[in-house]
């Protein structure tokens, strides 16, 4: 009997202790834990950082005009020639004794041309004869322009200021006419081609702050850019938008060259002063956005109107009020008067994440 009674008086005392997880109260014994973050002003701003190479606004190609062989090379791949410079001459030999010949004939049909005028002028020929002596003049004054600008297709020239960035011949290579000599790289600007998506490109216009660093240069400061131009449609498979970016003068000690590969940053929004939330504070519905709000220890879910998302935050328009307490994690089984205990609060980093 005495045993009986002990145990008695056992199970009395247990029954009388809350069961673990549970509150005195009877009811709050269902409380879920979550973790919370207040609802606070920040400034928030997206941007979006794209990489491509660095190209010259223009590269020109350099032709041959005629069929010859090329007897000097006077440049190589890294020079800088100016409008107008001697690049190659080619074999000429042939055209030369034709430009001799030709105004040779000229000299001979002008001086025919100029006693014919005269004998015309006293009657002494007729005008069929003094007209056919003037055909004779204009056609040799034609051959020696005709040979003339031939002759001059020997001369390969710079079509423009500019580096060479490629030799394709050599001496003693032959050439057919439009066979490709040289290539020249325009650096008067140096542009760069991003593919930016068409939900980005909305936002860009020539006011949009862009910054472009090198991969070559990896600890000095950034380059200047533009948006110089936005083209006018986008790949219909990828949605991606060419946008060129116009560099700016590089800092001192960097040298622009083109194929370096750049990282172009582009600032597409930004807000001051809004209300904001962390991302992993907003869930979605068949109504839209809403987040979970703690009044006391009981959930509220509020529908909210969110607008800019940038790093790790989201921009809340309208629903919430500055302060207020949001669940950012522990959505498991949370409904709308769910009784909540909450939890020591995280450390929200820049980024809105909680580690």
């Amino acid at each position: 009997m005495a045993l009986l009674a002990a145990g008695c008086s056992s199970g009395a005392a247990r029954s009388d202790t809350p069961a673990a997880g549970r509150r005195p109260g009877g009811g709050e014994g269902s409380a879920v834990p979550v973790a919370v973050a207040p609802t606070e002003r920040r400034t928030l701003a997206r941007s979006v950082t794209l990489t491509a190479p660095v190209e010259p606004l223009r590269r020109i190609g350099v032709n041959s005009q005629m069929t010859g062989t090329v007897l000097d090379v006077l440049v190589q791949e890294g020079d800088r020639v100016s409008r107008g410079d001697l690049m190659a001459v080619l074999d000429t030999r042939e055209m030369e004794a034709q430009l001799d010949r030709s105004r040779a004939t000229l000299a001979n049909a002008q001086a025919a041309f100029r006693r014919a005028s005269e004998m015309h002028d006293a009657r002494i020929i007729t005008q069929a004869e003094f007209e056919q002596t003037r055909a004779a003049f204009e056609t040799a004054r034609s051959d020696v322009r005709l040979w003339e600008t031939r002759f001059g297709f020997g001369r390969i020239l710079a079509p423009a200021a500019g580096v060479v960035t490629a030799k394709i011949v050599e001496a003693g290579s032959a050439v057919s006419p439009n066979q490709r000599m040289f290539e020249l790289a325009d650096e008067s600007l140096l542009v760069v081609r991003v593919q930016v998506s068409e939900l980005d490109v909305v936002n860009l216009s020539d006011r949009v702050r862009v910054r472009v660093a090198l991969d070559a240069y990896p600890n000095a400061p950034g380059i200047p850019g533009r948006v110089r131009r936005i083209f006018p449609s986008a790949d219909p498979i990828s949605r991606l938008v060419p946008v060129e970016i116009a560099l700016g003068t590089p800092p001192a000690g960097v040298v622009v060259r083109p194929g370096y590969l750049a990282r172009v940053t582009l600032d597409l929004e930004d807000v001051t002063n809004t209300l904001a939330v962390p991302e992993p504070a907003i869930g979605t519905g068949a109504e839209g956005a809403y987040v979970f709000v703690v009044t006391s220890d009981t959930l509220v879910q509020r529908s909210v109107s969110t607008g800019l998302s940038a790093g790790g935050w989201v921009q809340i328009a309208a629903g919430l009020d500055s302060g207020e307490q949001v669940v950012v994690s522990g959505f498991t089984n949370l409904r709308q008067g769910s009784r909540v205990l909450i939890a020591e609060s995280p450390r929200i980093d820049s980024s809105g994440s909680t580690p």
